[in-house]
């Protein structure tokens, strides 16, 4: 459990302040890092990995993550190690006994791979009991972690910061109580930029085979992200069309759409219900053609971007895609927003609604009117907008406001 005095003094004469000032003095050696998932949280958590890099030079940072997206890390300048977690193997073999066995080496083996670095200290940057438990199976005996207790995560850290009212305060960038760990052991302030890992050049390269003669002409890529993995962060379908039949109609902006394998039918919905007349050269669905690990290669492309909060939206802001568009709904702008590019521009009804934002991954009302609120012809303003305030040349065919 937590303490608050130094370990053998059990008068309380030394206080926390005491306490934490001697912690930050200890200079770490060995330092983990967890963050298991989910994909766009994992972007998010990379200026902490910075931080921790530029305030420990010599030290050993290592990242424990889930395998898949292993992809989004590997090879980082600030990283030394990395530790794949099988979660969805192992989760998979608890229906089937005949695999109970091998799960339960792999498992043991992920732990001893861990164990053995021999950290000094771990932070949590997910606070989750997964994530919680995986330092404690490891030996590292200085372990840093939320105060909020989802979970019951909070009962493995020997060391607690950011309550649960501040955690969830829509107000404050998450990114602030990320760094709350990070200077828990003497890092030095945030910088508020994404340095991703380095983009393979046979990343690079098959990226450029797939738009290869995609579009007829030169004009700028707008990505285009219309999944998410939370129903309440889904944005209509209908405005979806709306919005990308406009943009096809009045500039001449070409279209990419991206997503994972299982968002195929919706992006096939999209494209169908546009007018083929616009479609041919000027779109292009790469839904589930991209692995993982190409995601930064394929945004490095274009230079815009427009989709909800998730992974795509903030991959685009890491690898400083010009002009982004986010859709917030359920999730706080404020909390949660892309950084790296310089001309971001987030739609949300925030202050509208009295629910809003809950942070649930399904609308408690049932009627997502966050995101319903937010109208097709605000994004199509807030793109070209941000699209002439970053200098990018577009043809608009239309007298078209634009702010």
């Amino acid at each position: 459990m937590p303490v608050d005095v130094l370990p053998g003094n059990r008068s309380g004469n030394v206080g926390r302040e005491t306490r934490d000032f001697l912690l930050k003095a200890i200079t770490p050696n060995k330092i983990l890092l967890v963050r298991f998932s989910a994909l766009g949280d994992v972007i998010q958590t990379l200026p902490v990995l910075s931080m921790l890099r530029d305030s420990f030079p010599d030290a050993k940072i290592g990242w424990a993550i889930d395998t898949e997206l292993a992809p989004m890390v590997e090879g980082h300048p600030a990283l030394d190690y990395l530790h794949r977690c099988s979660r969805r193997t192992w989760s998979k073999a608890i229906l089937r006994p005949k695999l109970w066995l091998a799960a339960i080496r792999d498992f043991r083996a992920f732990v001893n791979e861990v164990r053995a670095v021999g950290y000094d200290v771990a932070i949590d940057a997910q606070g989750l009991f997964k994530t919680a438990l995986l330092p404690v199976l490891a030996g590292i005996k200085r372990r840093i972690g939320y105060r909020h207790g989802r979970e019951f995560s909070s009962i493995f850290y020997t060391e607690q910061h950011v309550r649960r009212d501040a955690y969830f305060d829509p107000a404050v960038f998450h990114l602030e109580h990320m760094g709350q760990l990070a200077r828990a052991i003497g890092a030095a302030d945030l910088r508020y930029t994404v340095e991703p890992p380095v983009v393979p050049k046979a990343a690079s390269e098959r990226i450029s085979v797939l738009l290869d003669g995609a579009f007829e002409s030169q004009a700028p890529i707008v990505a285009i992200s219309p999944a998410t993995q939370w129903a309440s962060k889904h944005w209509p379908e209908e405005y979806w069309i709306q919005l990308t039949s406009r943009l096809l109609s009045e500039t001449d902006l070409n279209l990419l759409f991206q997503g994972a394998p299982a968002d195929g039918k919706l992006t096939e919905r999209i494209v169908g219900a546009l007018p083929p007349e616009l479609v041919a050269g000027r779109v292009v669905d790469l839904c589930g053609k991209v692995p993982i690990g190409d995601m930064y290669a394929l945004f490095e492309k274009t230079q815009a971007a427009i989709g909800p909060d998730s992974a795509p939206l903030h991959i685009a802001g890491a690898v400083g895609v010009p002009v982004l568009i986010g859709i917030y709904g359920p999730t706080g702008y404020r909390r949660t927003p892309p950084i790296g590019s310089p001309h971001i521009r987030l739609l949300s009804s925030e202050g509208e609604l009295p629910c809003q934002p809950c942070h649930k991954r399904i609308c408690p009302l049932g009627t997502t009117e966050c995101m319903l609120r937010i109208q097709p012809g605000e994004v199509y303003q807030a793109l070209l907008s941000a699209l002439k305030e970053a200098g990018i040349e577009f043809k608009a065919y239309h007298a078209t406001t634009v702010s």
